[in-house]
């Protein structure tokens, strides 16, 4: 059954902070789901817990979240034998590491997962390609990666969690907190009922081409939890993390014995 709701037409206002790229500094909203009691409440729960933020509160994050761009890629994607990136894991489960090649990660939205990065999927790109752009699309660890574009990907969210280099390509949103905790935290959140209908209220666009901009990226509401919770959240999570990279290790491995 459809969901049908009636909103003032002032409710279709969203002020913008900037005009930078040529956006205006006030739009219309006209996508039903923004105004939909079923994910506009999940805003507004959100947003009234005391302590609550949004992922563009500067005293939260380092910057604004921020897309990738396109990558350079140095292999090719028809030929398995020419990837080969630093700290990715080879055929018989070792960590290819900077003896063995200069090439950096670079992350697709295949990549971001439900909560954790696929990197059997990743692809690679030069030391120098990267060295030139990793202030915008480079990413460290603890980041947050949200995908932004795609039926089937948008709005899966994950963490960066590895010490080796890696840059992400267009379709995926860099949110960097300040406290690794509130990432891992904020992650969850997001992947909840309750995060994923935050993210469904912003999307934007229909029939396969849908995607949810930084700037509305930026307005999704954290709730505020006590920080013993939050660093409890993160640490369980972190920790399914290392099981889930462990079995990737040992399933390689093995595989290789076969």
């Amino acid at each position: 059954m459809a969901l049908v709701t009636k909103r003032p037409f002032v409710d279709t206002l969203l002020d913008l902070k900037s005009d930078e790229d040529g956006v205006v500094l006030q739009n219309h909203i006209l996508e039903p789901e923004y105004h939909q009691d079923l994910y506009r409440l999940a805003c507004e729960n959100a947003k009234a817990s005391s302590g609550a933020f949004q992922l563009g509160d500067t005293a939260r994050v380092q910057r604004a979240p921020n897309r990738g761009r396109q990558p350079d890629y140095v292999d090719d994607e028809t030929d398995p034998e020419t990837l080969k990136f630093q700290g990715m894991l080879d055929h018989y489960g070792h960590i290819v590491d900077g003896s063995q090649t200069t090439n950096v990660c670079a992350l697709k939205s295949v990549s971001v997962r439900w909560g954790y990065v696929d990197f059997g999927v990743a692809r690679a790109v030069s030391k120098d390609f990267f060295d030139k752009h990793k202030d915008k699309c480079g990413v460290r660890k603890h980041d947050l990666l949200i995908n932004s574009t795609g039926d089937g990907t948008i709005g899966r969210v994950a963490i960066y969690n590895k010490e080796f280099p890696a840059l992400v390509d267009g379709h995926i949103t860099i949110v960097r907190f300040k406290q690794p905790h509130y990432a891992w935290y904020a992650a969850a959140y997001l992947l909840s009922e309750q995060g994923q209908r935050q993210i469904y209220r912003y999307i934007n666009g229909s029939s396969g081409q849908v995607e949810i901009y930084p700037q509305d990226i930026s307005r999704l509401w954290i709730p505020a939890k006590t920080e013993p919770v939050v660093k409890e959240i993160a640490k369980k999570f972190q920790k399914a993390i290392s099981k889930y990279e462990e079995f990737e290790v040992e399933m390689t491995s093995m595989l290789a014995m076969a």
